[in-house]
């Protein structure tokens, strides 16, 4: 009769059992993507399976996160032909698609994951910019009052201040695995008429700027969560398996209390 293992054995085989992986979404079906206790607890307990090289799509929006609104053909463009054109290639990534966010879908992060499962994407790269305006009169708007001023002297300078933002979003579970952002700024003077004109086009010179060192960023970032996941993997498994893991596990070893002193000059 093989005896039973002792309470010292048994919370040992526990510690060694490896934890399932998180395999589905637990955020509610809704545009709100609530969580109970429960899934919230779940989620930060279970890896990720990260399943690299992976089909992955580019979606732009106009604002993050959220594919209800219409897409600018400009916006659209960048997201296209200056940060998917610059993933092609990458080692991590088997196939790179464009995303229209133009078929019937919910909203929310869920219509994401639907437009994922159309075009059969393992991750979605939400690519989305916003400026803020803060363009203003200059020295040269005191010529304004006489009329030669107003025809040819730049007075209005058009200003303002942007980010470019790629968030990674792996399909199965719902889980933003990363996000990076490029800083954009505009500002040059310019005649009063044709200002909104050049402003717009100003603009889209910094955004394909930013897309391009997005795409960058975005390689980056991923190559980092990679070598993550196969530091934490055992190299005795023949197949090695890429998990992320917990954010918080029971067994992190906890940091011994620091205490500061000020020394006197």
């Amino acid at each position: 009769m093989a005896e039973s293992a002792t309470p010292t054995q048994a919370a040992s085989l526990d510690a060694a059992a490896p934890v399932a992986v998180l395999t589905h979404s637990l955020y509610a079906r809704d545009t709100s993507g609530s969580l109970s206790e429960d899934a919230l607890q779940e989620i930060l307990a279970r890896p990720i399976d990260l399943q690299l090289p992976a089909r992955v799509g580019v979606v732009p929006l106009t604002e993050p996160f959220s594919p209800e609104h219409p897409v600018r053909i400009r916006t659209r463009s960048v997201a296209a032909r200056h940060l998917a054109k610059n993933l092609l290639g990458h080692e991590h990534y088997s196939h790179v698609s464009d995303i229209t966010t133009e078929l019937p879908r919910p909203g929310g992060i869920e219509g994401l994951r639907v437009l994922a499962a159309r075009y059969r994407v393992r991750y979605l790269l939400l690519y989305s910019e916003r400026f803020e305006d803060d363009s203003h009169f200059n020295g040269w708007a005191a010529f304004y009052p006489t009329l030669i001023g107003l025809l040819v002297a730049p007075g209005y300078t058009v200003e303002s201040h942007g980010l470019a933002q790629v968030d990674m979003l792996d399909v199965r579970t719902g889980t933003l695995l990363f996000t990076v952002v490029e800083p954009m700024h505009v500002s040059e003077k310019e005649w009063l008429a044709g200002s909104e004109r050049a402003h717009k086009n100003a603009q889209v010179d910094a955004a394909v700027v930013a897309a391009e060192q997005l795409a960058r960023r975005v390689a980056s970032a991923t190559d980092d969560l990679v070598l993550f996941a196969d530091r934490h993997a055992s190299g005795e498994r023949v197949v090695r398996t890429r998990l992320l893991p917990a954010p918080v596990t029971k067994d992190a070893p906890k940091a011994a209390p620091v205490l500061l002193s000020l020394a006197s000059p």
